[in-house]
């Protein structure tokens, strides 16, 4: 096929898949039609059957190309990461996740759509497997985490996704729900206070470590404290 025929037709499909993107995230897939789609990409109706047997491979269509575009951006997060649990590695994943959660807000509107409209077809392998995808990207480095004095004894590549996944969670709400703040807090401040949570744990003077012995959790250290001193209460039910 001559250059000039193939290009023609690699831009008709750019038009065509770009109309369908906008109309799809907008109206959804069943509020879309091809009409439409064909009025905004500026081309017969009957063109687009030419390249798409059905609306549904037109839609399976839109969602492989972007997220052949997501690919590199995802693999991209990986490539600086030489101590996954630093504050400056942590620092820079939550920098990436909110680029792409931000850049790219059309392609996690096509995710919702898909778990609505087609019970999730066409994106499961997104998150399928997502700890084995994660060990297989950064396991030496997870485990190398893991052989650390102190280390928490949880799975690190278990620990590392399920930081990713909040990481992206939070991003999303922000953007696509309107979160406004949702936290309370500027996105840089919820990163600094990731990194905290991350990097340090939740109990003062335990840094999220484990240090030579078992540190005492929440009920234990219930018990240990004073037993407070009965109160009198008065007959009313008030207190004195």
């Amino acid at each position: 096929m001559p250059k000039i025929r193939q290009g023609r037709l690699e831009e008709n499909q750019r038009r065509i898949e770009t109309a369908a993107l906008g109309l799809f995230t907008r109206q959804g897939f069943h509020g879309t039609n091809i009409r439409q789609i064909a009025q905004q990409a500026e081309i017969s109706t009957g063109a687009i059957y030419t390249y798409y047997p059905t609306k549904e491979a037109l839609f399976a269509s839109v969602v492989r190309n972007y997220e052949a575009r997501m690919k590199p951006l995802r693999d991209q997060m990986f490539n600086y990461i030489r101590e996954p649990f630093s504050r400056e590695d942590i620092r820079r994943l939550a920098a990436e996740i909110r680029s792409i959660v931000y850049d790219n807000a059309d392609y996690w509107l096509l995710m919702y759509i898909d778990v609505i409209e087609f019970r999730n077809q066409h994106f499961a392998q997104v998150f399928q497997g997502l700890v084995e995808k994660i060990r297989r990207r950064v396991g030496p480095l997870l485990n190398e985490a893991k052989r650390r004095k102190g280390w928490c004894g949880r799975d690190p590549a278990f620990v590392f996704a399920s930081m990713y996944m909040y990481m992206f969670e939070y991003f999303l709400i922000e953007k696509l729900f309107s979160g406004n703040r949702h936290l309370g807090v500027s996105d840089e401040q919820a990163i600094e206070g990731f990194i905290e949570l991350f990097a340090c744990g939740l109990w003062n003077g335990s840094n999220g470590q484990r240090r030579g012995r078992q540190s005492k959790g929440p009920n234990q250290r219930l018990m240990s404290m004073p037993k407070p001193k009965p109160r009198m209460y008065a007959l009313s039910g008030g207190s004195q």
